[in-house]
């Protein structure tokens, strides 16, 4: 496995604006289904308020992202996840903790791909880039 050498930077604080709604998913296989998704982790990177749509579960928000390194310097996407918002809606994107899916180790698996909101045009070096084969 290859990763970004962890950066505090990649630590931003965030807030989650809850708005379940339901999307349609492209799955890497060319499939679309519609799921629900329960709003958006919002966070300042260089300034510019960005927003990425997630799932709000037991173990947190999870968010599938992609960024302007997808297919040079790391794979087409990746996953983060969010801890569970406080009571006032705060938590954190760790960008560092960023995860490939399931999908870049076989085949065999088939993953949402990132909605179009959830393509940031600007490079996020953080966490898991490429599986070393």
């Amino acid at each position: 496995m290859e990763a970004y050498a962890p950066h505090e930077a990649w630590r931003l604080g965030a807030r989650f604006d809850p708005e379940a709604a339901e999307r349609r998913i492209e799955l890497v296989d060319g499939y679309v289904a519609t799921r629900e998704t329960s709003g958006s982790v919002v966070f300042e990177l260089d300034g510019v308020e960005r927003r990425l749509t997630g799932t709000l579960g037991p173990g947190g928000i999870t968010v599938v992202f992609g960024d302007a390194t997808n297919g040079a310097e790391s794979y087409g996407f990746r996953f983060v996840v969010a801890p569970l918002p406080d009571d006032r809606g705060a938590t954190v994107i760790d960008f560092n903790r960023a995860f490939l899916p399931p999908c870049a180790f076989s085949d065999q698996f088939v993953c949402p791909l990132p909605t179009p909101e959830n393509r940031l045009p600007v490079p996020i070096r953080a966490g898991e880039r490429l599986v070393r084969r």
